[in-house]
């Protein structure tokens, strides 16, 4: 891996490349300077994995990167190319602080480090409490964006429905195992990418699996454990169907 650190090259002028810092004063500019630095990243080279810690908040200087989800399997979906002046990893700073994506770079690459600590400081120095929670509430949702797009890429129907169901029902009383799921066929077929017809064969599945217990008037109970039981075979069950090259996955 042929990377290499710069620790004095970090000016204020490539620091203003990244518009929520354009304004910043000349102390504030100051401090991150001394702690900031560049990086020469490699092509081929990785920068961080999905889930790795957060630690610092990137800005392309020169070269290209690219952002994408993988599978155990090994699928890949490209989320964003970033290029020159453009900035990423700031959502997770007010979420799980665990990244999103992976990201590699395409060519030779200059990147700029800023500290993910000093970052958040600047970014919420300022800002009432109401803004600050504002802030969170948007960084969740691309949280939750991120989730939806590698559920609809890497999991069939039934692993998707599941996966909404799971998620509707993690919120709904913590400390019970069944919990009643307010949903129609109709509405998990437009929250997982599918028709109602298919949702339904899935359904049925689920419900002679035991993780569905019974219709209500608008939804359905379920047996959370039963469900997170399933969803770990189902998952295995897709990797090894992927990995023998079966023709079933969709």
């Amino acid at each position: 891996m042929d990377t290499t650190t710069e620790t004095l090259v970090v000016n204020r002028s490539k620091l203003r490349l990244l518009p929520c810092l354009s304004r910043l004063g000349a102390d504030e500019f100051k401090s991150i300077e001394s702690k900031a630095f560049i990086r020469k990243i490699a092509k081929d080279d990785m920068l961080f994995s999905s889930s790795d810690e957060l630690k610092y908040i990137f800005i392309v200087v020169s070269g290209s990167i690219k952002l994408f989800k993988a599978s155990e399997e090994g699928r890949e979906i490209v989320i964003k190319t970033m290029s020159t002046g453009e900035h990423f990893c700031c959502a997770p700073l007010l979420t799980d602080r665990k990244q999103m994506v992976n990201a590699i770079a395409l060519e030779d690459s200059s990147i700029i480090y800023i500290p993910a600590e000093m970052f958040l400081e600047l970014m919420c120095d300022g800002l009432s409490g109401q803004g600050i929670k504002m802030l969170q509430t948007l960084c969740g949702k691309v949280q939750h964006l991120s989730k939806m797009v590698e559920t609809m890429t890497f999991k069939d129907v039934e692993q998707r429905v599941l996966s909404c169901i799971l998620g509707l029902a993690s919120g709904k009383s913590p400390s019970e195992n069944i919990v009643v799921v307010d949903i129609t066929h109709q509405e998990l077929a437009s929250m997982t990418g599918s028709v109602r017809e298919v949702v339904s064969r899935a359904m049925s599945k689920l419900k002679k699996s035991g993780i569905i217990l019974e219709r209500t008037s608008s939804g359905f109970k379920i047996d959370k454990q039963l469900a997170v039981d399933y969803m770990k075979r189902l998952d295995t069950r897709v990797r090894r169907c992927v990995k023998e090259g079966c023709p079933t996955i969709k």
